[in-house]
């Protein structure tokens, strides 16, 4: 409760003699005293204080009540007037000028200073503020023990629930889906992007690294932001904690998927190793991979399954984190290409532009390695979600990084590369675009629009620098496995080699 004129009139202490009937109508806080003798005191006053004045500038009765009727409208919380100093009494155009205007006016004998009246206010003013800081780090370790006990963020809901007085509260995500709420039959209804909370309420984000990863809201406007922010900052912590938890069981599965991919455990082993994370080798299994461009290390602080971390559970299917991409594995029976999409929704927090691939499914530890190639190499095909065809032996080849494609590729063609960046001319893009024609000179000068004569004499060049003959199939070959070895990582410009 703050401090107002009834609780200094009714210190009998003081000895202050209210003259006014508005001394005790409403509730006049007092925010502060202020002893004044200017001319204006209206340019220091903020507003609520209790002004103390003995009236020793000499003032008319019209200045009296032009400054009282200022005081009223500012407005402060009342004017105490000091008598037996300059007046012997309040004058009586002060008094006549504070009923008029509404002004709390209370008297204070010449026996009580200025200084002790301070004193009374500041005393229980502090006092108050004191009692409101110890009450709200009471709450707050309150709120940090539901957090972190077994009640979770519900029990921190709760909390909240009963204490702010704001209605229903629910965590949304920035999507608009709601994923935690108190009371759980309260209806607040799934909200598209930008519209998570009613005009009314009050929504303040859960930031995770300077990141709005959900939005705490009121279904009524609350009046303790404070207590909010507060809230907030803990599930904001709390949400990183568990998402370290949950990155670091990402990243041993992530482990386990690379030495099985990369045969560097026998089956034998993999498929033990596979069962201690409840993944069932027999079982048929389609692969979701997720590539991210840019800082893959956002994919380990931020919580973009923030679900799980809500309700203290892992992933709902087994995921791994490998280097910039998500690996999921999604078991017979679920919807392997809905489950992607739910990933890329997730991811679009750390990249917008996502890119994802989905594999067959396929049953066993040999599909578990053809399923992630397969996967990994349609997530390169540009952002969103791309169901794979059937693999071919090159596609596998090229989405297999360990083995050395890319260098040898990128030794075989340096010539070209070489004398297309220092002449600007399109060696590499004619011999790409000759072999994707079967090697037809008329269809491959029609696709470049350009005269025989010339294709003719570019082919020659390729021949003279690469040292190789484009007359015999195996130099086709390894021209053709060069050039998709650069643009399995990235090189080479658009378009795909599709047959030597």
């Amino acid at each position: 409760m703050s401090v107002t004129v009834s609780d200094l009139l009714d210190e009998s202490a003081l000895g202050l003699c209210a003259l006014t009937r508005h001394c005790r109508a409403g509730d006049r806080s007092i925010s502060w005293v202020s002893t004044t003798e200017l001319p204006d005191p209206l340019p220091f006053l903020r507003g609520g204080e209790l002004v103390l004045s003995t009236g020793m500038l000499e003032r008319t009765d019209a200045e009296w009540r032009r400054l009282v009727h200022r005081l009223a409208e500012l407005p402060v919380a009342a004017l105490c007037f000091g008598t037996g100093l300059v007046h012997r009494s309040v004058p009586g155009a002060v008094v006549e000028a504070a009923e008029e205007a509404g002004l709390a006016l209370v008297s204070s004998p010449v026996e009580v200073p200025f200084v002790q009246i301070s004193h009374w206010v500041a005393e229980r003013i502090f006092a108050e503020q004191y009692d409101a800081v110890r009450a709200a780090v009471t709450l707050q370790d309150e709120l940090v023990r539901e957090l972190t006990s077994g009640h979770g963020f519900r029990g921190l809901l709760r909390r909240l629930h009963q204490q702010l007085g704001a209605g229903a509260l629910a965590v949304v995500d920035p999507a608009g889906l709601v994923l935690s709420r108190f009371p759980a039959s309260s209806a607040w209804p799934d909200a598209p992007q930008g519209r998570q909370v009613d005009e009314a309420g009050t929504a303040v984000p859960v930031s995770v690294d300077d990141v709005p990863v959900a939005w705490l809201c009121t279904q009524r406007p609350a009046e303790q932001r404070e207590l909010l922010s507060f809230a907030t900052s803990i599930l904001g912590l709390e949400a990183a904690r568990h998402q370290a938890v949950l990155t670091g069981r990402r990243e041993l599965l992530g482990q386990l998927l690379e030495d099985v991919v990369h045969r560097t455990v026998s089956e034998g082993e993999a498929r033990r190793r596979l069962s201690s994370y409840g993944i069932s080798a027999e079982a048929q299994h389609a692969v979701v991979v997720a590539r991210i461009v840019g800082d893959a290390g956002r994919l380990r602080t931020l919580p973009w399954t923030l679900r799980p971390l809500l309700e203290r559970e892992g992933d709902r299917l087994p995921t791994a984190l490998i280097d910039d991409t998500v690996t999921v594995l999604v078991p017979e029976g679920a919807d392997a290409e809905a489950s992607a999409h739910t990933v890329a929704g997730h991811l679009a927090m750390v990249d917008p532009h996502v890119q994802v691939g989905v594999s067959e499914a396929r049953r066993g530890v040999p599909g578990l390695r053809t399923g992630y190639f397969e996967a990994r190499q349609w997530a390169r095909s540009g952002p969103g979600v791309h169901r794979a065809s059937p693999l071919s032996i090159t596609g596998l080849l090229m989405g297999n990084l360990e083995l050395p494609l890319q260098d040898l590729g990128r030794t075989v063609l340096a010539p070209l590369l070489r004398y297309d960046e220092e002449h600007h001319a399109e060696l590499t893009a004619t011999l790409r675009t000759y072999l994707a024609h079967d090697c037809a000179p008329a269809a491959t000068a029609k696709a470049l629009t350009l005269h025989r004569n010339s294709l003719r004499y570019r082919l020659r060049l390729v021949e003279q620098l690469t040292g190789r003959d484009l007359g015999r199939l195996a130099n086709r070959m390894e021209l053709w496995l060069a050039l998709s070895a650069l643009e399995a990582g990235g090189e080479g410009g658009a378009g795909a080699v599709s047959g030597p």
